[in-house]
């Protein structure tokens, strides 16, 4: 059985499909990585903990976590190397407004929020970027995932070369 879920942080007519209890998946060109991010934080209202890995990010990504720091108490990035060479400018930039930058292989993409009821992880496809591609992602709630899934966050870090 599904649903869906429209979030006033998607665009006009755009819905995330919901099963289970509270987890989502999309399948579109229309969903951003920074709409995922806002509707993360909508769920939880103030997250204890922030952990976004990706590829890449953008100013406008990182001005989006400015924005909301006061409604986050801690932001941690796991970006790939080549942003240091790429664009080093952007990495300082998100160096700066971060508690912790880590760089490494990285090509995963995700979002993981801690809030003080209820922690969520999104996987997906989209970068922190602005790319109007179509892109794929699931949100999940499970307690147990998530632990399994910030175990291999861990693991990840341990391979990372910390920024801050």
């Amino acid at each position: 059985m599904k649903s869906c879920l429209k979030s006033d942080f998607l665009p006009t007519g755009v819905k995330l499909n919901k099963t289970g209890d509270d987890s989502y998946w999309y399948l579109t060109d229309d969903v951003q990585s920074h709409q995922v991010f806002d509707f993360l934080l909508q769920k939880v209202k103030r997250a204890d903990k922030l952990i976004i890995g990706s590829f890449a990010v953008t100013e406008a990504y990182v001005r989006r976590i400015i924005r909301n720091r006061h409604r986050v108490d801690h932001v941690e990035l796991i970006l790939d190397f080549t942003i240091a060479s790429r664009n080093p400018r952007i990495m300082l930039f998100a160096e700066t407004n971060a508690d912790a930058l880590y760089l490494t292989n990285n090509h995963s993409k995700f979002i993981y929020v801690r809030g003080p009821e209820k922690s969520y992880v999104a996987i997906m496809s989209n970068n922190a970027t602005n790319n109007h591609r179509f892109e794929s992602g699931v949100i999940l709630s499970d307690p147990a995932f998530i632990s399994d899934f910030l175990l291999g966050i861990d693991k990840m870090k341990q391979q990372c070369h910390k920024q801050k």
